[in-house]
């Protein structure tokens, strides 16, 4: 009985080391994945609704999850764009979770990098891809990918990149007398072509976005030589040059009654149906604008104030790891690489008309140059690329109180309740004081 019981035992154990060598050759050692047979899961936050955006972001995760068996990506939808996403963020990180990946506007790129954890992209490559060791100096250029980043340090890769740029009805042009080869260059041209527009056609002149953020009036403001957040780090926008700036889109409004002062989604829908002459707007609504208006659709650069430089703030969103387990950030870097090919680059700014962070895919046969030639829209906004500058993005918990202080004195000025000098010298010394105590 005893050598019977010792034989089996013996069998037993044979076959169990059998087993276990077999699993272990079925293993990958080195790979995304490797630590089970079951792929890695991440989660992907974006903004994109279907109306804009969200069936490409759907592709590209599907074509992503298709091309391999290792990594599933999972997107995930956060309404009301940025700010929306930030305080989903917010509160899925105070219950312990976080998405493995997060779209985050370049306007909060301060705020995130101090008050969540990242790991940032030169990191994930050190460690785990040497093989990437060129790869961000190769593919993207220094002014690109200074848009994500704080002190010196990447904070994630920029993806979207928008430039606010004029569109203009050239039909409503020609019944007011204006010539549609020629759209206004200078802002106190386009305030009299706007004015032009109402007194002959009877509809709107001009229309500016009006997110809840302070994207478009930096654009004005700092092109006429004002200053958002001076170098020492205090906000300084309510200077003569500032006011001045405001004053003249505040008149459009309140005095010529040219311009609309209207949510962004009216206003551009506002647009659309022949109701406004120009519309200064986001190239990010390309796409949208392109394919709904039914008018002769053009568009011209960002106006200058007399004897300035043009200011072009980047508007748009890059995407940090916020990964913790290893496996998870080699499968966040794996899914940033595929989606940042030029191919969905290209794919994605021909259906938004966001600018790719990847000055190549201008140029890449499976990229935007045929496209570029023949969408003067697309043209207009990819000449601006090369001027662009940072968003302003305030430090640490000022960065999300700073955007819905910006919308409520844009209110205030255009509904004509309080003086632009007033106005932006409040929402100033606001701001500095959370500054300073902060």
């Amino acid at each position: 009985m005893k050598r019977k019981t010792f034989k089996v035992l013996s069998l037993v154990t044979v076959f169990a080391i059998f087993i276990t060598a077999l699993t272990g050759c079925g293993k990958q050692q080195g790979n995304v994945g490797a630590s089970s047979d079951k792929p890695v899961e991440i989660t992907f936050w974006h903004v994109y609704s279907e109306n804009f955006g969200a069936p490409v972001i759907t592709e590209m995760v599907d074509a992503f999850n298709k091309s391999q068996d290792k990594i599933v990506v999972k997107e995930v939808y956060n309404p009301d764009m940025y700010p929306g996403l930030m305080q989903n963020l917010q509160a899925e990180v105070a219950s312990g979770n976080s998405p493995s990946i997060v779209m985050i506007g370049y306007n909060y790129l301060k705020y995130f990098a101090a008050n969540f954890n990242y790991t940032s992209p030169e990191e994930i490559v050190n460690k785990y891809f040497p093989e990437d060791k060129d790869y961000l100096k190769n593919t993207y250029l220094d002014n690109i990918l200074s848009l994500a980043r704080v002190d010196d340090k990447q904070i994630g890769i920029p993806f979207s990149i928008s430039t606010p740029i004029i569109y203009y009805n050239a039909e409503l042009f020609k019944k007011a007398g204006l010539d549609p080869d020629n759209p206004p260059k200078t802002w106190n041209e386009v305030r009299a072509a706007a004015k032009q527009i109402t007194e002959k056609t009877g509809e709107y002149g001009f229309y500016m976005q009006e997110y809840a953020d302070n994207w478009a009036v930096q654009g004005l403001l700092e092109g006429n030589g004002a200053e958002i957040l001076s170098k020492d780090g205090k906000a300084a926008f309510a200077s003569d040059k500032g006011v001045e700036a405001y004053q003249l889109l505040a008149d459009m409004v309140l005095k010529d009654k040219s311009a609309l002062h209207i949510t962004a989604d009216e206003g551009i829908q506002a647009f659309i149906n022949g109701k406004v002459g120009m519309l200064c707007g986001s190239s990010a609504k390309i796409g949208t604008v392109s394919t709904a208006a039914k008018f002769d659709l053009r568009g011209a650069e960002f106006p200058l104030f007399d004897g300035q430089e043009r200011r072009i703030p980047a508007g748009g969103n890059f995407l940090p790891i916020m990964a913790q387990k290893e496996e998870e950030q080699k499968a966040a870097w794996e899914f940033i690489k595929f989606i940042m090919q030029p191919e969905w680059l290209a794919k994605w700014s021909k259906n938004t008309g966001y600018l790719p962070p990847r000055e190549d895919v201008a140029n890449d046969p499976n990229g935007l140059k045929t496209y570029i030639e023949e969408n003067q829209l697309m043209g207009i906004a990819f000449k601006e690329m090369s001027g662009i500058y940072s968003w302003v993005a305030f430090p640490g918990d000022v960065g999300t109180q700073a955007e819905q202080l910006f919308a409520d004195t844009r209110d205030k000025i255009l509904d004509g309740s309080v003086s632009v000098k007033d106005a932006l010298t409040s929402a100033q010394d606001q701001l500095n004081k959370l500054l300073k105590e902060q």
